[in-house]
């Protein structure tokens, strides 16, 4: 926990001195993503969607910082304890090529991870890296398709005990954060400014 809130620190501080001037802006983009999580913890199942958010800001002509807000699509029909599963990651983006409309991304960052119910939290982070394909339009519009592979380790978790007396659902395949590696893709559709 003290390396990711070390980073963290870090990142603060270096993302102004990076940044570029005002005068050599790069563009940022901003957008939406969906795609699928899958733990290798839970081979049997067919791994959880999800949706986020993500705005990216470019240091150079190549390189850039992105920040996402992922939420779990946790089923409700398995889901019997309503465990909400959220992520944020930061990561570095680096274009393969010099230009062109379609272009090959290298994704590596790191990050953290929530997952509460009424009776549990579990906190932990995740570091993950991949590549991806993007079509830029000149007209701003960005679509892309990428693939990731990471690795979480689960921090702490909480543990209360339900105050009513009605009785526990029966918990027979809960949503939960697990620890190991995982693989997710995702289609994302941003606008650059």
């Amino acid at each position: 926990m003290r390396a990711i809130s070390s980073l963290v620190t870090l990142a603060v501080f270096a993302i102004p001195v990076l940044a570029p001037t005002p005068a050599a802006a790069r563009p940022i983009t901003l957008g939406i993503a969906a795609g699928v999580s899958h733990s290798e913890v839970d081979a049997d199942t067919d791994g959880h969607r999800t949706l986020g958010l993500f705005g990216r800001v470019g240091f150079s002509k190549r390189v850039s910082g992105q920040l996402e807000i992922v939420k779990f699509d946790t089923d409700a029909e398995t889901n019997y304890d309503n465990t909400t599963i959220r992520t944020g990651t930061a990561l570095l983006v680096v274009d393969l090529l010099d230009r062109g409309e379609l272009m090959p991304v290298l994704f590596a960052g790191l990050g953290i991870d929530r997952a509460e119910n009424d009776y549990t939290a579990t906190k932990g982070t995740h570091i993950e890296g991949g590549l991806g394909l993007e079509y830029r339009s000149r007209g701003g519009l960005t679509i892309g398709l990428d693939l990731r592979l990471g690795g979480r380790s689960i921090e702490e978790t909480y543990e209360t005990q339900p105050v009513d007396t009605q009785p526990i659902l029966p918990r027979l395949a809960p949503a939960r954060l697990q620890e190991g590696e995982y693989r997710a893709g995702r289609i994302t559709i941003g606008v650059k400014f």
